[in-house]
């Protein structure tokens, strides 16, 4: 072996030890946080030194909820995708929760938790998780429910030439046609993730004031302490996090999902330094050999005289976990067995969600004594909140249309300028635009634009990204020898965008807009009221109404207004998106 290849691999191993221990020590510190003993509101320390500490428990925290996301939404859009009868409830179920504001969940995470884990502070963890996770998951379950409504036919029909199972039709052809959407969507789900990182991290119920030590915590505390130097150096560890992980988790997730792309159209597969770096270390073999070693000492070498001995079972089962990693490859003869159908999943979730209403029975009584306790004055003031955010969703959506589409479609046509502006575009997305809420509120307040438009403006940094990356996801997938035809027969730009373009990007682009529409319902909650240096700014509007709600514990006010969201999230559900949706499957 050469000096060179040997520093090559020494330096693979020597990066993957490291990462390594910096995620341990992130986890160990999370785990710390955790058994710590129970109190509402932690001391966030201004110093600067200990933003590394703050920085480590908010990216363990975003990479479990991310973890969890990404396997609910492959079950959830497998389940729907597969099932008529499934995706009828599923889907408009999916579109109403994402459109649900994370205040709408904090209450009931954080108080059923805590009453769970009252000694520590595990339960405040893990309703922080889940908080996040709402708003990571309904993206993914979005992307992955169109990737898998929208594989090609002859890719099904193969699968049943060969009469693959249903395990093996799920991980050669189901799983491999949905990782490109996911991994990209997967960016936008934690960008929504950091998006809500300080309301996560620090929020308040009625007169108690929940908070968790974190980066999200340390920046609206030193913002409201007034120590913006502080403030400051937290961003720019926030911005060194967030290209830290383009560049350890995105940029090679997104290298090894190229080999899954079509590459008829002759460009070669996206790189990654990272990736190519860690394909070196040995540190899997080892651990492979070893683990065999150990198993071989701890069981005699008589036992190989039995058939099927428990050393060589559990041999095989290390072989096998190994394997997997290499299964997309292809080249596996698939088992002539099928897998029997058997409605387990529909019997499930039918007896949790009758073991749930029926929980839930005993306590409505109370639940009505306590809404029947909001004034006239109160409903007229929630409905007319939910009129106002639901235009300015309305505006969002066709504002952020206008430039998305145009500037997606023309980098998803071209796999080389994707290549060099999908990083910037992803690290600007991953950006927590809230915490530049209070200073370019002031810039707009400056120039007398109304508080309307100015929330407007602001549900749109953080909701626009949603249909770019939908796009260009869509414009990706248009098979290359569609793009050939078109230029042989010298379509012009018009009919080229009319007969190829637009149809070919419209699923995605549908799934772009239904997902922004619920991000920018989310967003509403701080947009619609934000606290600047010279005061608060306060639009109408339902999220600014559900905020003042939990801060001053007037929970029947809270629960009426997700009532009142969830009507007219179901009506639009039935109606707008329903019939997109309907438009859209002659072309899929």
């Amino acid at each position: 072996m050469s000096a060179r290849s040997e520093s090559s691999l020494l330096r693979a191993d020597i990066t993957v030890i490291a990462l390594a221990v910096i995620v341990g020590v992130g986890f160990s510190q999370f785990l710390t946080s955790a058994q710590s003993p129970f109190t509402e509101a932690v001391f966030i320390s201004p110093s600067v030194s200990r933003l590394p500490e703050y920085a480590l428990l908010s990216l363990t925290r975003s990479i479990i909820a991310l973890c969890l996301s990404m396997v609910f939404a492959i079950l959830y859009g497998t389940l729907a995708a597969n099932n008529k009868i499934l995706e009828k409830t599923l889907m408009p179920l999916a579109d109403v929760l994402q459109s649900l504001p994370v205040i709408a969940f904090l209450p009931g995470f954080v108080l059923a938790l805590i009453s769970l884990f009252h000694g520590n502070r595990l339960g405040l963890e893990i309703s922080c998780i889940l908080t996040i996770f709402t708003g990571q998951v309904w993206n993914l379950i979005f992307a992955y429910y169109e990737s898998q409504k929208s594989i090609p036919p002859e890719f099904r029909e193969v699968a049943q030439v060969y009469r693959l199972s249903h395990t093996h039709r799920f991980f050669f052809v189901e799983l491999p046609n949905g990782m490109r959407p996911l991994i990209y969507n997967g960016m936008m789900s934690m960008a929504g993730g950091w998006f809500f990182l300080t309301t996560c991290e620090a929020f308040t119920l009625g007169n108690k004031d929940f908070r968790l030590p974190g980066l999200g915590s340390y920046l609206a505390q030193t913002f409201t302490d007034g120590y913006y130097f502080n403030f400051l150096c937290g961003i720019a560890v926030l911005i060194i996090i967030i290209i830290g992980t383009d560049f350890f988790i995105w940029k090679p997730l997104v290298a090894w999902v190229s080999r899954f792309q079509e590459s008829e159209d002759g460009q070669g597969r996206e790189g990654s330094l990272f990736f190519e770096t860690i394909k070196n270390t040995q540190l899997l073999h080892l651990f492979v050999v070893c683990t065999k070693r150990v198993l071989m000492f701890l069981f005699p070498r008589t036992d190989l005289t039995e058939e099927g001995s428990t050393r060589r079972h559990l041999i095989g089962i290390i072989d096998k976990i190994i394997q997997f990693f290499a299964r997309f490859r292809g080249g596996q003869t698939p088992r002539k067995d099928r897998i029997k159908r058997f409605s387990f999943v529909p019997l499930v979730v039918t007896f949790s969600i009758g073991g749930l209403v029926f929980s839930l029975l005993p306590r409505l009584p109370e639940v009505g004594q306590s809404m029947s306790t909001l004034t006239h004055d109160d409903w007229f003031d929630l409905i007319h909140g939910v009129f106002f955010t639901g235009l300015k969703v309305f505006l969002v959506v066709i504002f952020s249309s206008l430039w998305t589409v145009p500037i997606g479609l023309y980098l998803g046509l071209n796999p080389r300028l994707e290549r060099i502006f999908q990083p910037l575009i992803q690290n600007l997305a991953a950006f927590p635009a809230p915490v530049l809420f209070p200073f370019i509120a002031l810039i707009l307040i400056s120039i007398k634009l109304p508080p309307f438009f100015i929330s407007t403006i602001l549900m749109c940094l953080g909701c626009q990204w949603y249909i770019l990356f939908n796009v260009m996801g869509g414009a990706s997938r248009i098979p290359a020898d569609l793009k050939l035809v078109s230029k042989v027969y010298q379509f012009s730009v018009f009919k080229r965008f009319h007969t190829l373009y637009l149809p070919a990007i419209l699923p995605s682009f549908i799934t772009g807009l239904m997902t922004a529409a619920g991000a920018a319902w989310n967003a509403s909650m701080v947009a619609e009221i934000v606290y600047h240096p010279a005061g608060v700014l306060r639009s109408a509007g339902i999220g600014a109404e559900l905020v003042e709600a939990s801060a001053h514990g007037n929970y029947p006010k809270l629960i009426a207004g997700i009532i009142c969201i969830v009507i007219v999230l179901v009506i639009i559900n039935r109606t707008v998106w329903r019939t997109l949706n309907l438009s859209t499957e002659r072309y899929e």
